[in-house]
């Protein structure tokens, strides 16, 4: 299983990954944590990666928050620069038997509450990193519960806060839960990010849209739309779908707890795979940055020989347009250069205004893993499944660019179409035999036209196409080199 870990994702060093947990950009660097399990059986913590520059040559950090006393698990909540060097963690505390397994969306009977952690220097933290994967960095600050005053509006235990700053003080967005399985979303405001007050449930005023079902992982983050030059908020939350999630956002303007809509909720990820984002926003003006989870449920650390469980998404820089969001992945064919194996990386431009184009991603027995299908209205992503095709499909704008970039390492395979404007992620089938992605095929049909392509491959992969791994080829190649030295050498002489 290990030969199929991503090299660009940030993936558990070793464990279960459930959930990103928060991030935080301090000039050229990102912080990503992230909720896991070292141990499927064990309590969760939040583990800490790093990228500078280019944000996929991730860094492993010692841990930041793990369980003490009678706790059981810390699950995810949020990061927040409140400082030159300071950032503050807020997370879910919970108490209950970890030998009780439930489900994700299940209450059952542990007790939640909110509490606060301090990094007082993320540079400090970095500068020296234990060898013990269990270590917690010794800098980072335990500060205990919130207080929350819920009297004008009563809510339950609160989960999954998310938490910006507001004007002169502090906004929080969770989910109340109601009881064993549903929950709503509450405001809470603060003036010093220790004492919360319930302003009340988020009443969203205006065509949303919003799927019907219980709402999970809310998170806001306030942009300006290009187009039009306003400020605007942009919420995201994820509801169940099937038997798995979509994540959304709605663009508006929250005032109190009216959220006014301005667009409706529009699907962030239209793949099979890609759930719960979490979004950042630097001290400074730079676009924020999101993650998601890829694979609800861990299955890989199941599977014999298995030491890893799910990745994040790789990170995408957000920038508003006419209400809608575009999902920018910088600098990914020097990325994949630079920093992988067997990762690979196609972009092109295409003239798809009769038929389609075809993107399909084989492994090393020409056997399918995923096929990426453009046709100018709309982008279809297929893989087989255990019980036949699966498949997943986005609209495109009239006026799109036809534009398509195809990422895929390790297990995940990310699309992005018309400009970041549509985003499609999937995890890849694990192939029998240990057979691995080999590359991509491209096909045009029907008078559709590929205009210009770049594709970039990882190091192994690129010597393996050009069958530089083949010893006899190697041998060949040496002979012919010295041959052709011993010619030049002897044209020199002459």
């Amino acid at each position: 299983m290990n030969r199929f870990r991503p090299e660009l994702h940030v993936t558990a060093e070793t464990g279960v990954l459930e959930a990103p947990a928060g991030a935080v950009r301090r000039g050229s660097t990102l912080h990503v944590f992230h909720q896991f399990r070292p141990v499927p059986q064990a309590g969760a913590r939040w583990a800490h990666q790093t990228a500078t520059g280019i944000p996929y040559g991730w860094d492993v950090c010692d841990d930041i928050i793990a369980p003490r006393g009678d706790e059981a698990d810390c699950l995810a909540g949020s990061a927040v620069v409140v400082d030159d060097s300071a950032v503050e963690l807020f997370f879910v505390a919970t108490d209950g038997d970890l030998a009780t397994a439930l489900p994700h969306n299940r209450r059952g009977d542990r007790t939640f509450r909110i509490e606060r952690a301090l990094i007082p220097d993320l540079a400090e933290i970095t500068a020296e990193i234990s060898d013990d994967p269990s270590v917690v960095a010794p800098q980072v600050r335990r500060l205990g519960p919130v207080d929350i005053d819920d009297t004008a509006h009563p809510v339950g235990p609160l989960v999954t806060p998310s938490v910006i700053r507001r004007g002169t003080g502090w906004l929080m967005l969770a989910l109340s839960l109601d009881d064993d399985e549903d929950a709503h979303i509450v405001v809470l405001t603060s003036p010093d990010r220790q004492s919360w007050t319930v302003d009340g449930p988020l009443d969203v005023v205006g065509r949303s849209d919003l799927p019907t079902g219980r709402p999970f992982a809310p998170r806001i983050v306030p942009l300006t739309d290009t187009a039009t030059g306003e400020p605007r908020d942009v919420l995201f939350v994820t509801y169940p779908d099937g038997d798995g999630e979509t994540a959304g956002y709605l663009v508006g303007s929250l005032d109190g707890c009216r959220f006014t809509v301005s667009a409706p909720y529009q699907v962030l990820d239209h793949g099979l795979d890609f759930t719960r984002p979490r979004v950042t926003q630097s001290a400074g003006q730079d676009a924020p940055v999101l993650v998601g989870l890829v694979g609800t449920f861990p299955t890989a650390a199941e599977t014999e020989g298995g030491t890893w469980a799910n990745c994040l998404s790789v990170p995408r820089y957000l920038t508003l347009h006419d209400g809608h969001l575009y999902q920018d992945v910088r600098g990914l064919p020097r990325a994949v250069r630079s920093y992988t194996d067997r990762a690979a990386v196609l972009t092109a431009q295409l003239d798809v205004s009769h038929g389609s184009v075809t993107v399909t991603a084989v492994d090393d027995a020409e056997d399918v893993l995923l096929r990426v299908v453009h046709t100018g209205d709309a982008v279809t992503v297929t893989r087989p499944g255990p019980d036949g095709e699966m498949t997943r499909s986005a609209t495109l704008a009239d006026a799109d660019s036809d534009t398509l970039t195809v990422l895929v390492d390790g297990p995940v395979c990310e699309v992005f179409a018309d400009g970041g404007l549509v985003s499609l992620t999937s995890a890849l089938p694990v192939q029998p035999d240990g057979h691995r992605f080999a590359g991509f095929r491209v096909d045009a049909a029907d008078g559709a036209r590929v205009l210009t392509s770049m594709e970039s491959l990882g190091r192994s992969l690129e010597r393996r196409l050009a069958a530089l791994d083949d010893p006899a080829e190697q041998e060949r190649l040496i002979h012919e080199a010295a041959r052709a030295d011993g010619e030049l050498r002897a044209g020199q002489q002459l």
